[in-house]
Protein backbone atom coordinates (compact mmCIF):
# COMPACT_ATOMS: atom_id res chain seq x y z
CA UNK A 1 0.00 0.00 0.00
CA UNK A 2 2.67 2.14 0.54
CA UNK A 3 4.14 1.80 -2.52
CA UNK A 4 0.81 2.99 -4.23
CA UNK A 5 0.53 5.81 -2.35
CA UNK A 6 4.34 7.39 -3.27
CA UNK A 7 3.26 6.56 -6.24
CA UNK A 8 0.16 8.90 -6.22
CA UNK A 9 2.17 11.66 -4.43
CA UNK A 10 4.72 11.35 -7.57
CA UNK A 11 1.77 11.72 -9.97
CA UNK A 12 0.04 14.46 -8.08
CA UNK A 13 3.67 16.48 -7.77
CA UNK A 14 4.15 16.06 -11.43
CA UNK A 15 1.14 17.52 -12.65
CA UNK A 16 1.33 20.21 -9.99
CA UNK A 17 4.64 21.35 -11.42
CA UNK A 18 3.31 20.71 -14.88
CA UNK A 19 0.33 23.38 -14.08
CA UNK A 20 2.33 25.17 -12.13
CA UNK A 21 4.86 25.35 -15.38
CA UNK A 22 2.19 26.36 -17.63
CA UNK A 23 0.85 28.90 -15.57
CA UNK A 24 4.05 31.04 -15.03
CA UNK A 25 4.26 30.32 -18.89
CA UNK A 26 1.10 32.07 -19.69
CA UNK A 27 2.05 35.39 -17.34
CA UNK A 28 5.24 35.52 -18.92
CA UNK A 29 3.82 35.39 -22.41
CA UNK A 30 0.66 37.36 -21.93
CA UNK A 31 1.99 40.74 -22.42
CA UNK A 32 3.32 39.32 -25.98
CA UNK A 33 -0.26 37.95 -26.74
CA UNK A 34 -1.79 41.51 -25.99
CA UNK A 35 0.61 43.37 -28.22
CA UNK A 36 -0.37 41.05 -31.20
CA UNK A 37 -3.84 41.48 -30.91
CA UNK A 38 -3.35 45.71 -30.43
CA UNK A 39 -1.19 45.12 -33.92
CA UNK A 40 -3.78 43.77 -35.78
CA UNK A 41 -6.89 44.76 -33.95
CA UNK A 42 -8.47 41.46 -34.28
CA UNK A 43 -8.83 39.82 -30.96
CA UNK A 44 -11.88 38.44 -30.02
CA UNK A 45 -14.29 41.10 -28.32
CA UNK A 46 -13.19 44.05 -30.21
CA UNK A 47 -14.88 45.76 -33.51
CA UNK A 48 -12.67 48.21 -36.01
CA UNK A 49 -15.38 50.67 -37.41
CA UNK A 50 -14.46 52.22 -41.08
CA UNK A 51 -16.08 55.77 -41.41
CA UNK A 52 -17.33 56.71 -44.75
CA UNK A 53 -16.30 60.40 -45.82
CA UNK A 54 -19.07 62.96 -46.82
CA UNK A 55 -17.75 66.02 -49.69
CA UNK A 56 -21.33 67.80 -48.38
CA UNK A 57 -21.33 71.00 -47.50
CA UNK A 58 -22.93 72.08 -44.48
CA UNK A 59 -22.69 74.73 -41.68
CA UNK A 60 -19.86 74.26 -39.11
CA UNK A 61 -18.90 76.82 -36.13
CA UNK A 62 -16.10 79.45 -36.40
CA UNK A 63 -14.90 78.68 -39.87
CA UNK A 64 -16.44 79.08 -44.01
CA UNK A 65 -17.72 82.47 -45.31
CA UNK A 66 -18.85 85.54 -43.42
CA UNK A 67 -21.26 88.44 -43.98
CA UNK A 68 -20.28 91.60 -43.70
CA UNK A 69 -22.62 93.71 -41.28
CA UNK A 70 -21.82 97.07 -39.37
CA UNK A 71 -23.62 99.91 -37.77
CA UNK A 72 -22.70 103.32 -36.77
CA UNK A 73 -23.88 105.43 -33.53
CA UNK A 74 -25.50 108.33 -35.60
CA UNK A 75 -27.87 105.60 -37.58
CA UNK A 76 -27.73 102.49 -35.55
CA UNK A 77 -28.75 99.58 -37.65
CA UNK A 78 -29.22 96.42 -35.28
CA UNK A 79 -29.06 92.88 -36.62
CA UNK A 80 -32.31 91.21 -37.77
CA UNK A 81 -33.11 87.62 -36.14
CA UNK A 82 -34.70 86.47 -39.46
CA UNK A 83 -32.10 87.17 -41.62
CA UNK A 84 -29.20 85.59 -39.29
CA UNK A 85 -30.98 82.83 -39.16
CA UNK A 86 -31.68 82.73 -42.95
CA UNK A 87 -27.56 82.61 -43.35
CA UNK A 88 -26.73 79.53 -41.34
CA UNK A 89 -29.98 77.40 -43.40
CA UNK A 90 -29.66 78.41 -46.66
CA UNK A 91 -25.97 79.43 -46.53
CA UNK A 92 -24.14 77.39 -43.96
CA UNK A 93 -22.71 80.79 -43.04
CA UNK A 94 -22.25 80.54 -39.34
CA UNK A 95 -20.15 83.52 -38.76
CA UNK A 96 -20.23 87.50 -39.52
CA UNK A 97 -18.37 90.40 -39.36
CA UNK A 98 -19.66 92.80 -37.18
CA UNK A 99 -18.21 96.14 -37.36
CA UNK A 100 -18.94 98.76 -34.38
CA UNK A 101 -18.53 102.52 -35.77
CA UNK A 102 -18.02 104.55 -32.60
CA UNK A 103 -18.60 108.05 -34.79
CA UNK A 104 -19.92 110.30 -32.72
CA UNK A 105 -17.59 108.87 -29.63
CA UNK A 106 -14.27 110.17 -31.14
CA UNK A 107 -13.97 113.07 -28.37
CA UNK A 108 -16.41 112.04 -25.41
CA UNK A 109 -17.77 108.55 -23.89
CA UNK A 110 -19.72 105.63 -25.66
CA UNK A 111 -23.53 106.55 -24.66
CA UNK A 112 -24.96 103.25 -22.52
CA UNK A 113 -27.75 103.68 -25.17
CA UNK A 114 -24.91 102.55 -28.08
CA UNK A 115 -23.61 99.82 -25.27
CA UNK A 116 -27.16 98.73 -24.75
CA UNK A 117 -27.58 97.87 -28.86
CA UNK A 118 -24.20 96.32 -28.82
CA UNK A 119 -25.33 93.91 -26.35
CA UNK A 120 -28.94 93.15 -28.12
CA UNK A 121 -26.85 92.88 -30.88
CA UNK A 122 -25.34 90.42 -29.47
CA UNK A 123 -28.14 88.15 -27.97
CA UNK A 124 -29.68 87.95 -31.52
CA UNK A 125 -26.48 86.83 -32.67
CA UNK A 126 -27.07 83.93 -29.92
CA UNK A 127 -30.14 83.19 -30.88
CA UNK A 128 -29.39 82.37 -34.43
CA UNK A 129 -26.42 80.14 -33.47
CA UNK A 130 -23.66 82.26 -35.22
CA UNK A 131 -20.85 84.40 -33.94
CA UNK A 132 -19.18 87.18 -35.03
CA UNK A 133 -15.72 88.75 -36.59
CA UNK A 134 -15.89 91.83 -34.06
CA UNK A 135 -13.99 94.95 -34.67
CA UNK A 136 -14.28 98.52 -33.80
CA UNK A 137 -13.70 101.80 -35.48
CA UNK A 138 -14.30 105.11 -35.50
CA UNK A 139 -14.39 105.92 -39.07
CA UNK A 140 -15.25 105.06 -42.99
CA UNK A 141 -15.03 108.14 -43.98
CA UNK A 142 -12.65 109.50 -46.60
CA UNK A 143 -12.03 113.10 -48.48
CA UNK A 144 -9.59 113.93 -50.78
CA UNK A 145 -7.25 116.44 -51.75
CA UNK A 146 -8.42 118.59 -55.04
CA UNK A 147 -9.49 116.64 -58.15
CA UNK A 148 -7.92 113.57 -56.81
CA UNK A 149 -9.55 109.96 -55.96
CA UNK A 150 -6.75 108.48 -54.03
CA UNK A 151 -5.05 108.60 -51.54
CA UNK A 152 -7.23 110.19 -48.42
CA UNK A 153 -5.80 113.14 -46.90
CA UNK A 154 -5.95 114.09 -43.19
CA UNK A 155 -7.78 114.57 -40.93
CA UNK A 156 -9.01 110.99 -41.13
CA UNK A 157 -11.49 110.85 -38.04
CA UNK A 158 -9.67 108.47 -35.33
CA UNK A 159 -9.21 109.00 -31.71
CA UNK A 160 -6.60 109.76 -29.70
CA UNK A 161 -5.11 106.64 -27.64
CA UNK A 162 -6.49 108.12 -24.44
CA UNK A 163 -9.60 108.36 -25.81
CA UNK A 164 -9.31 104.79 -27.28
CA UNK A 165 -8.33 102.98 -24.50
CA UNK A 166 -10.76 104.77 -22.20
CA UNK A 167 -13.37 103.69 -24.51
CA UNK A 168 -11.96 99.90 -24.37
CA UNK A 169 -12.80 100.03 -20.61
CA UNK A 170 -16.41 100.92 -21.17
CA UNK A 171 -16.92 98.29 -23.69
CA UNK A 172 -15.05 95.56 -21.53
CA UNK A 173 -18.04 94.43 -19.64
CA UNK A 174 -20.17 94.19 -23.04
CA UNK A 175 -17.48 92.22 -24.90
CA UNK A 176 -17.08 89.68 -21.74
CA UNK A 177 -20.32 88.86 -21.15
CA UNK A 178 -20.80 88.21 -25.32
CA UNK A 179 -17.60 86.37 -25.21
CA UNK A 180 -19.16 83.34 -26.04
CA UNK A 181 -20.34 84.55 -29.16
CA UNK A 182 -17.11 86.37 -30.39
CA UNK A 183 -14.94 84.07 -32.73
CA UNK A 184 -12.32 86.40 -32.53
CA UNK A 185 -11.87 90.16 -32.50
CA UNK A 186 -9.90 92.48 -34.93
CA UNK A 187 -7.82 95.27 -33.29
CA UNK A 188 -9.74 97.94 -35.11
CA UNK A 189 -9.90 101.89 -33.67
CA UNK A 190 -6.93 103.14 -35.72
CA UNK A 191 -7.11 105.08 -38.51
CA UNK A 192 -10.19 104.67 -40.96
CA UNK A 193 -11.93 101.22 -41.09
CA UNK A 194 -9.78 100.51 -38.64
CA UNK A 195 -7.32 99.04 -40.76
CA UNK A 196 -4.30 101.10 -38.57
CA UNK A 197 -3.10 102.99 -41.73
CA UNK A 198 -4.94 105.86 -42.35
CA UNK A 199 -4.37 107.98 -38.81
CA UNK A 200 -4.64 111.03 -37.03
CA UNK A 201 -2.41 109.80 -34.03
CA UNK A 202 -0.44 106.84 -34.24
CA UNK A 203 2.21 108.48 -37.01
CA UNK A 204 4.47 111.34 -36.54
CA UNK A 205 2.98 112.81 -39.99
CA UNK A 206 -0.57 112.10 -40.66
CA UNK A 207 0.15 112.79 -44.27
CA UNK A 208 2.77 110.07 -44.33
CA UNK A 209 0.90 106.86 -42.85
CA UNK A 210 3.44 104.61 -43.94
CA UNK A 211 6.56 105.87 -42.01
CA UNK A 212 5.79 104.41 -38.20
CA UNK A 213 8.53 105.19 -35.68
CA UNK A 214 9.28 102.70 -33.14
CA UNK A 215 7.45 105.01 -30.41
CA UNK A 216 4.44 104.95 -32.78
CA UNK A 217 4.33 100.88 -32.65
CA UNK A 218 4.76 100.77 -28.92
CA UNK A 219 1.25 103.02 -28.52
CA UNK A 220 -0.05 100.73 -31.23
CA UNK A 221 1.36 98.12 -28.98
CA UNK A 222 -0.61 99.41 -25.83
CA UNK A 223 -4.00 99.33 -27.90
CA UNK A 224 -3.37 95.69 -28.58
CA UNK A 225 -2.59 94.94 -25.32
CA UNK A 226 -6.05 96.70 -24.19
CA UNK A 227 -8.00 94.85 -26.87
CA UNK A 228 -6.81 91.43 -25.69
CA UNK A 229 -7.39 92.38 -21.98
CA UNK A 230 -10.92 93.82 -22.82
CA UNK A 231 -12.03 89.82 -24.17
CA UNK A 232 -9.91 87.70 -22.56
CA UNK A 233 -9.78 83.95 -23.31
CA UNK A 234 -10.07 85.24 -27.02
CA UNK A 235 -7.30 86.11 -29.93
CA UNK A 236 -7.27 89.31 -31.97
CA UNK A 237 -5.97 90.24 -35.14
CA UNK A 238 -3.87 92.50 -36.72
CA UNK A 239 -4.02 93.91 -40.43
CA UNK A 240 -0.40 93.13 -41.79
CA UNK A 241 2.46 91.18 -40.47
CA UNK A 242 4.91 94.11 -40.24
CA UNK A 243 2.34 95.45 -37.25
CA UNK A 244 3.08 92.21 -35.14
CA UNK A 245 6.40 92.03 -35.88
CA UNK A 246 7.05 95.69 -35.31
CA UNK A 247 5.33 95.31 -31.41
CA UNK A 248 6.81 92.22 -30.81
CA UNK A 249 10.51 93.18 -31.49
CA UNK A 250 10.75 90.41 -34.20
CA UNK A 251 11.69 89.94 -37.55
CA UNK A 252 9.99 88.17 -40.59
CA UNK A 253 10.20 85.10 -41.88
CA UNK A 254 9.65 81.38 -40.28
CA UNK A 255 12.04 81.71 -37.72
CA UNK A 256 10.52 84.61 -36.24
CA UNK A 257 7.12 82.96 -36.08
CA UNK A 258 5.47 81.75 -32.81
CA UNK A 259 6.87 78.95 -31.63
CA UNK A 260 5.15 75.88 -31.87
CA UNK A 261 5.78 75.47 -28.21
CA UNK A 262 4.44 78.98 -27.08
CA UNK A 263 1.16 78.12 -29.40
CA UNK A 264 -1.65 78.86 -27.15
CA UNK A 265 -0.28 79.37 -24.01
CA UNK A 266 -1.55 82.76 -23.00
CA UNK A 267 0.60 84.74 -24.18
CA UNK A 268 -0.19 88.27 -26.28
CA UNK A 269 2.04 86.59 -28.66
CA UNK A 270 0.44 83.79 -28.42
CA UNK A 271 -2.88 85.39 -28.95
CA UNK A 272 -2.23 87.82 -32.04
CA UNK A 273 -3.66 86.55 -35.01
CA UNK A 274 -3.91 87.93 -38.62
CA UNK A 275 -6.27 89.16 -41.04
CA UNK A 276 -5.59 90.33 -45.08
CA UNK A 277 -8.78 92.54 -46.02
CA UNK A 278 -6.95 92.81 -49.77
CA UNK A 279 -6.19 89.09 -50.43
CA UNK A 280 -4.38 89.04 -54.02
CA UNK A 281 -5.03 92.06 -54.79
CA UNK A 282 -1.60 92.56 -56.03
CA UNK A 283 1.88 91.24 -55.31
CA UNK A 284 2.05 92.32 -52.28
CA UNK A 285 -1.83 92.44 -51.54
CA UNK A 286 -1.88 96.26 -51.75
CA UNK A 287 0.36 96.66 -48.87
CA UNK A 288 -0.33 93.86 -46.76
CA UNK A 289 3.29 92.59 -47.05
CA UNK A 290 6.30 94.26 -46.80
CA UNK A 291 8.85 91.82 -47.85
CA UNK A 292 6.67 89.18 -49.42
CA UNK A 293 8.70 85.78 -49.15
CA UNK A 294 9.57 86.06 -45.97
CA UNK A 295 6.34 87.70 -44.62
CA UNK A 296 4.37 84.55 -45.96
CA UNK A 297 6.97 81.87 -44.54
CA UNK A 298 6.10 84.09 -41.15
CA UNK A 299 2.24 83.99 -42.09
CA UNK A 300 2.70 79.98 -43.15
CA UNK A 301 4.17 78.90 -39.88
CA UNK A 302 2.16 81.28 -37.17
CA UNK A 303 -1.11 80.31 -38.71
CA UNK A 304 -1.04 76.91 -37.69
CA UNK A 305 -2.10 78.12 -34.40
CA UNK A 306 -3.67 81.77 -34.96
CA UNK A 307 -6.60 82.40 -36.89
CA UNK A 308 -6.55 84.24 -40.03
CA UNK A 309 -9.27 85.49 -42.16
CA UNK A 310 -10.38 88.56 -44.10
CA UNK A 311 -11.76 89.30 -47.70
CA UNK A 312 -10.30 89.83 -51.48
CA UNK A 313 -10.37 93.75 -52.52
CA UNK A 314 -9.63 93.41 -56.41
CA UNK A 315 -9.37 91.99 -59.51
CA UNK A 316 -6.38 91.13 -60.55
CA UNK A 317 -5.78 87.71 -62.96
CA UNK A 318 -4.04 85.59 -63.06
CA UNK A 319 -3.08 85.84 -58.88
CA UNK A 320 -6.89 86.21 -58.17
CA UNK A 321 -7.78 82.83 -59.95
CA UNK A 322 -8.10 79.81 -58.74
CA UNK A 323 -4.87 78.27 -59.21
CA UNK A 324 -3.03 80.93 -56.81
CA UNK A 325 -6.38 81.50 -54.20
CA UNK A 326 -6.61 77.68 -53.55
CA UNK A 327 -2.65 77.53 -53.22
CA UNK A 328 -2.75 80.61 -51.06
CA UNK A 329 -5.65 79.51 -48.89
CA UNK A 330 -3.84 76.54 -47.85
CA UNK A 331 -0.68 77.71 -47.61
CA UNK A 332 -1.82 80.23 -45.12
CA UNK A 333 -4.67 78.43 -43.43
CA UNK A 334 -7.08 80.60 -43.83
CA UNK A 335 -10.55 80.14 -41.51
CA UNK A 336 -12.96 82.38 -42.95
CA UNK A 337 -13.37 84.77 -45.77
CA UNK A 338 -16.02 87.52 -46.77
CA UNK A 339 -19.07 86.24 -49.01
CA UNK A 340 -20.09 89.81 -49.73
CA UNK A 341 -16.36 91.41 -51.17
CA UNK A 342 -15.24 91.59 -54.08
CA UNK A 343 -17.62 90.02 -55.74
CA UNK A 344 -16.07 89.75 -59.43
CA UNK A 345 -13.16 87.80 -57.66
CA UNK A 346 -15.80 85.44 -55.93
CA UNK A 347 -17.59 85.10 -59.20
CA UNK A 348 -14.13 84.04 -60.84
CA UNK A 349 -13.87 81.04 -58.31
CA UNK A 350 -17.12 80.57 -59.21
CA UNK A 351 -16.39 80.29 -63.00
CA UNK A 352 -13.22 78.95 -62.60
CA UNK A 353 -14.75 75.88 -60.70
CA UNK A 354 -12.66 75.96 -57.20
CA UNK A 355 -15.78 77.45 -55.31
CA UNK A 356 -17.00 74.42 -53.90
CA UNK A 357 -13.34 73.63 -52.65
CA UNK A 358 -13.09 76.76 -51.28
CA UNK A 359 -16.69 76.15 -49.16
CA UNK A 360 -15.61 73.07 -48.04
CA UNK A 361 -11.98 73.28 -46.86
CA UNK A 362 -12.25 77.15 -45.36
CA UNK A 363 -11.10 76.18 -41.45
CA UNK A 364 -11.50 72.78 -40.38
CA UNK A 365 -13.20 69.73 -41.60
CA UNK A 366 -12.69 67.37 -39.72
CA UNK A 367 -13.54 63.54 -41.01
CA UNK A 368 -13.38 59.95 -38.92
CA UNK A 369 -10.92 57.64 -40.44
CA UNK A 370 -12.06 54.82 -38.23
CA UNK A 371 -12.07 53.43 -34.95
CA UNK A 372 -11.20 50.76 -32.71
CA UNK A 373 -13.77 49.80 -29.92
CA UNK A 374 -14.23 46.67 -27.99
CA UNK A 375 -17.59 44.92 -27.81
CA UNK A 376 -18.13 44.96 -24.03
CA UNK A 377 -17.26 46.23 -21.20
CA UNK A 378 -18.00 45.19 -17.34
CA UNK A 379 -18.63 48.04 -14.94
CA UNK A 380 -15.72 49.59 -12.71
CA UNK A 381 -13.56 48.04 -15.88
CA UNK A 382 -11.45 50.17 -18.67
CA UNK A 383 -13.02 51.03 -21.77
CA UNK A 384 -10.06 51.32 -24.23
CA UNK A 385 -10.88 53.24 -27.51
CA UNK A 386 -8.72 54.23 -30.50
CA UNK A 387 -10.11 56.84 -33.18
CA UNK A 388 -8.23 58.10 -36.25
CA UNK A 389 -9.29 60.95 -37.99
CA UNK A 390 -7.92 63.51 -40.34
CA UNK A 391 -8.52 67.22 -40.85
CA UNK A 392 -9.30 67.88 -44.84
CA UNK A 393 -9.06 71.95 -44.34
CA UNK A 394 -7.06 74.09 -44.57
CA UNK A 395 -6.88 75.36 -40.86
CA UNK A 396 -7.37 74.00 -37.36
CA UNK A 397 -10.41 75.45 -34.89
CA UNK A 398 -8.39 78.31 -33.16
CA UNK A 399 -10.82 78.14 -30.27
CA UNK A 400 -10.62 76.03 -27.31
CA UNK A 401 -13.12 73.24 -27.85
CA UNK A 402 -13.86 70.31 -25.22
CA UNK A 403 -13.62 66.74 -27.07
CA UNK A 404 -15.69 63.73 -25.32
CA UNK A 405 -16.37 60.16 -25.72
CA UNK A 406 -20.54 59.77 -24.98
CA UNK A 407 -22.24 56.79 -23.82
CA UNK A 408 -25.89 56.32 -24.88
CA UNK A 409 -28.31 53.53 -22.97
CA UNK A 410 -30.22 52.41 -25.83
CA UNK A 411 -33.02 51.85 -23.61
CA UNK A 412 -33.39 54.60 -21.30
CA UNK A 413 -31.33 57.52 -23.52
CA UNK A 414 -29.25 58.42 -20.62
CA UNK A 415 -25.99 59.85 -21.21
CA UNK A 416 -22.48 59.18 -20.12
CA UNK A 417 -19.93 62.05 -20.75
CA UNK A 418 -16.10 61.42 -20.61
CA UNK A 419 -13.63 64.43 -21.35
CA UNK A 420 -10.73 63.11 -23.77
CA UNK A 421 -7.45 63.90 -23.45
CA UNK A 422 -7.20 65.68 -27.08
CA UNK A 423 -7.00 69.45 -27.86
CA UNK A 424 -8.46 69.83 -31.37
CA UNK A 425 -6.54 73.30 -32.06
CA UNK A 426 -3.79 70.70 -32.38
CA UNK A 427 -5.29 69.14 -35.53
CA UNK A 428 -3.61 70.72 -37.94
CA UNK A 429 -4.28 70.72 -41.78
CA UNK A 430 -0.28 69.81 -42.57
CA UNK A 431 1.33 66.61 -43.47
CA UNK A 432 -1.87 65.11 -44.42
CA UNK A 433 -4.16 66.39 -41.65
CA UNK A 434 -3.99 62.65 -40.06
CA UNK A 435 -4.59 62.71 -36.00
CA UNK A 436 -5.59 60.28 -33.59
CA UNK A 437 -7.28 59.47 -30.22
CA UNK A 438 -5.77 56.95 -27.91
CA UNK A 439 -7.29 56.94 -24.57
CA UNK A 440 -8.29 54.73 -21.77
CA UNK A 441 -11.14 55.37 -19.76
CA UNK A 442 -12.50 54.26 -16.09
CA UNK A 443 -16.19 53.42 -16.15
CA UNK A 444 -17.73 53.98 -13.15
CA UNK A 445 -19.10 51.05 -10.86
CA UNK A 446 -22.61 52.72 -10.66
CA UNK A 447 -22.93 52.23 -14.75
CA UNK A 448 -26.06 51.14 -15.89
CA UNK A 449 -25.32 47.79 -17.64
CA UNK A 450 -26.86 47.20 -20.94
CA UNK A 451 -26.22 48.43 -24.69
CA UNK A 452 -24.72 51.77 -25.24
CA UNK A 453 -24.42 53.67 -28.17
CA UNK A 454 -20.85 55.68 -28.52
CA UNK A 455 -20.74 58.93 -30.09
CA UNK A 456 -17.96 61.73 -30.02
CA UNK A 457 -18.95 64.94 -29.48
CA UNK A 458 -17.18 68.19 -29.75
CA UNK A 459 -19.10 71.11 -28.33
CA UNK A 460 -18.55 74.72 -27.50
CA UNK A 461 -16.18 75.38 -24.34
CA UNK A 462 -18.53 77.91 -23.08
CA UNK A 463 -21.45 76.70 -20.73
CA UNK A 464 -24.10 79.32 -22.21
CA UNK A 465 -23.61 76.93 -25.73
CA UNK A 466 -22.21 73.49 -25.05
CA UNK A 467 -25.87 71.97 -25.04
CA UNK A 468 -26.31 73.84 -28.39
CA UNK A 469 -26.07 72.17 -31.31
CA UNK A 470 -25.46 74.57 -33.77
CA UNK A 471 -22.22 75.12 -32.00
CA UNK A 472 -20.94 71.91 -32.05
CA UNK A 473 -18.27 70.42 -34.41
CA UNK A 474 -19.88 68.09 -37.43
CA UNK A 475 -17.95 65.95 -38.87
CA UNK A 476 -17.86 65.03 -42.55
CA UNK A 477 -18.93 61.66 -42.62
CA UNK A 478 -21.58 59.69 -43.98
CA UNK A 479 -24.30 58.83 -41.33
CA UNK A 480 -22.88 60.08 -38.51
CA UNK A 481 -24.03 63.11 -37.49
CA UNK A 482 -27.10 63.80 -34.95
CA UNK A 483 -28.68 67.35 -35.70
CA UNK A 484 -30.73 67.14 -32.64
CA UNK A 485 -28.12 66.13 -30.04
CA UNK A 486 -24.87 68.27 -31.79
CA UNK A 487 -23.03 64.95 -31.60
CA UNK A 488 -21.33 62.23 -33.77
CA UNK A 489 -22.48 58.82 -33.82
CA UNK A 490 -19.52 56.41 -33.82
CA UNK A 491 -21.68 53.71 -35.56
CA UNK A 492 -20.87 50.69 -32.96
CA UNK A 493 -22.51 49.68 -29.89
CA UNK A 494 -21.17 49.06 -26.61
CA UNK A 495 -22.11 45.94 -23.95
CA UNK A 496 -21.52 47.31 -20.46
CA UNK A 497 -22.03 43.77 -18.25
CA UNK A 498 -21.99 43.40 -14.77
CA UNK A 499 -18.73 43.22 -13.01
CA UNK A 500 -17.53 39.42 -12.75
CA UNK A 501 -16.86 38.54 -8.83
CA UNK A 502 -13.26 37.57 -7.63
CA UNK A 503 -12.93 34.38 -7.07
CA UNK A 504 -11.73 33.20 -3.27
CA UNK A 505 -9.34 30.92 -4.36
CA UNK A 506 -7.02 31.34 -7.74
CA UNK A 507 -5.66 28.39 -10.26
CA UNK A 508 -2.80 27.71 -8.13
CA UNK A 509 -4.84 26.44 -5.35
CA UNK A 510 -6.76 24.30 -7.09
CA UNK A 511 -3.50 22.80 -8.79
CA UNK A 512 -2.30 21.59 -5.14
CA UNK A 513 -5.97 20.27 -3.86
CA UNK A 514 -5.15 17.39 -4.10
CA UNK A 515 -1.90 17.38 -1.95
CA UNK A 516 -3.75 19.49 0.56
CA UNK A 517 -6.43 16.44 0.39
CA UNK A 518 -3.67 13.89 0.78
CA UNK A 519 -2.87 15.13 4.35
Amino acid sequence: MRLITNARLRTFTGMALTALALVIAAVLLAPNRRLAQHAHAQSPGQTTVVYQPSDALFANPERGFYHHTETHSNDYVPLVLTTLQGYRENENVTLILRLFYLDDFVAAPISQTYLDAMAADFAVLRQAGLKAVVRIAYTNRTHFAPNTTWPPVPPYGDASKAQMLDHLNQLAPVLQANRDVIAVMQTGFIGIWGEWYYTDHFVENPSDPGTVSAAKYAERGEVLDAVLAALPGRMAQVRTPLQKQKINGTGSGSGNALPPGDAFNGSNRARTGHHNDCFLASDTDFGTYADIPEDKAYLAEETKYLPMGGETCEPNPPRTECPTALGELALLHWSYLNADYRPSVLAGWVNGGCMETVKQRLGYRLALVQGRYPDTVAVGGTLHIEIDLRNDGWAAPFNPRAVELVLRHQGTQAIQRFPLAVDPRFWLADGGGSHSIVQSIPLPAALPTGAYDLLLALPDADASLADRPEYAIRLANQNVWEPNTGMNNLLHTLSVTAATPSPACDGLCRIFLPMTARR
